[in-house]
């Protein structure tokens, strides 16, 4: 089961108001995230890292699905510190350091936004570590920019079903997006294969690498 217990559920009937209610992001399907959940569906009681924020309904979703024990270190804050003290090149030991404490290994890794904010010195020394954490057999889910636009928000990715996720950007310092292609995440990802790449139509590729 998850680290986290079971989110509260909504209430049956909320109080009515005249505030106009925002249009819900609209949902992107995947690819790979079967092909991660069948992987660690293999694995009893398997062991996951988020390397985002946590949300509620992702724990709920993994931890149902998986029965999984699930740790959350929250890079992207580690990244938006450092960013808004005008520091960004110095984040790398930071991050190395809240992955270092993980007890590790694990058996999979979400790595969800954040690759596209480090720069090329500090991505590989992420990537080595995240590989020294993953057990043999074990799977990593990642999304890459393909487009070095200026950014000024994260994402966070809802899970909304196996095949569908849902984009929710949240504001972030801004930068320009670090682009790594299929051969970059091979060298930094070293003792990695990929698995599976798929270009998305917000023109991010979805990856799965495997040890």
């Amino acid at each position: 089961m998850s680290l986290f217990s079971r989110w509260p559920g909504r209430k049956a009937t909320e109080t009515a108001s005249s505030t106009p209610v925002a249009e819900p992001e609209p949902t992107t399907s995947t690819k790979v995230l079967p092909k991660f959940l069948s992987a660690l569906a293999q694995i009893e009681a398997p062991v996951v890292l988020d390397l985002g924020p946590v949300v509620g309904q992702n724990v709920a979703f993994f931890g149902d699905r998986l029965s999984c024990k699930l740790h959350v270190e929250d890079l992207a804050a580690v990244v938006e510190m450092y960013a808004r003290n005008d520091n960004r090149a110095s984040v790398v030991d930071a991050l190395v350091q809240r992955l270092d404490r993980v007890n590790g290994p694990v058996d999979g890794i979400l790595c969800w936004d954040l690759f596209d904010y480090l720069d090329r010195r500090a991505a590989p020394t992420v990537a080595g570590a995240l590989v020294r954490l993953l057990r043999e057999g074990g799977v990593l889910h990642g999304f890459f920019g393909t487009k070095a636009t200026a950014v000024n928000h994260y994402t966070r990715y809802i899970v909304e079903a196996p095949d569908q996720f849902r984009p929710r950007p949240y504001a972030a310092s801004p930068t320009t997006r670090t682009v790594f292609v299929t051969r970059d995440l091979q060298k930094m990802f070293a003792g990695l294969t990929v698995k599976e790449s798929v270009l998305l139509k917000n023109n991010t590729q979805e990856v799965l690498l495997r040890r």
